[in-house]
């Protein structure tokens, strides 16, 4: 009997980026994942999440500077506090209205670091601030992709990027993202609380 084994190397990050985002299509079933895979351990006190509202460009009431530490190799999930137990389970920092994870489709959100002089420089976005594109962006060649779906980072990213455009890609090979559409009320998708994923479109299999 010939076995085959196929592995995927994944690369180590240059530092924190956005892993994983919902727009839920009921109430406050929302969230972000941000995923450390540097190889060491991060002090999140050098990093803020921001928040834009309907092409207004960034809100200062939905800037959250962060606290505490990521390990290397976990994430750290913020929702709003009204989400369903399911999200909050999985969450570590559960917000009150208003802030970067009351979010609509059309509402940007970005990852932004400390760049040594107390300057917060965003890493990493999500949609376009000064903008609003109607309902959703498009990603991955799906149509208002950041209303109603869950993206999720390819496991093949490294890096956060602060260029939507080509983050978001127009199809699903030169997008950075996967495009599923969540459940409407209590869900948690399986990808929620851990990061990477390897595209479900690949199969991993040995011959029995």
């Amino acid at each position: 009997m010939i076995i085959t084994i196929c592995s995927l190397t994944l690369g180590q990050t240059t530092d924190l980026f956005l892993s994983e985002y919902a727009e839920g299509s009921e109430g406050n079933n929302k969230y972000i994942e941000i995923y450390n895979g540097t190889g060491s351990d991060v002090d999140l006190s050098d990093y803020q999440v921001w928040g834009s509202n309907n092409g207004g460009g960034w809100k200062a009431e939905r800037q959250r500077s962060l606290s505490g530490t990521l390990i290397n190799g976990d994430v750290y999930v913020i929702a709003p506090d009204a989400a369903s137990q399911a999200i909050l389970d999985e969450t570590d920092l559960a917000l009150a209205y208003e802030s970067a994870v009351h979010h609509n489709g059309d509402d940007a959100i970005g990852l932004a670091k400390d760049n040594g002089s107390g300057t917060f420089n965003l890493i990493d976005v999500i949609g376009v601030p000064d903008n609003d594109p109607g309902s959703g962006w498009d990603v991955a060649g799906v149509v208002n992709a950041t209303k109603d779906h869950t993206l999720i980072r390819k496991a093949s990213v490294t890096s956060g990027n602060t260029v939507w455009t080509s983050s978001a890609g127009t199809s699903v090979d030169n997008s950075e993202w996967l495009v599923d559409i969540p459940p409407t009320n209590t869900y948690t998708p399986e990808t929620l609380g851990s990061h990477p994923h390897v595209d479900p479109s690949i199969a991993i299999s040995s011959p029995t």
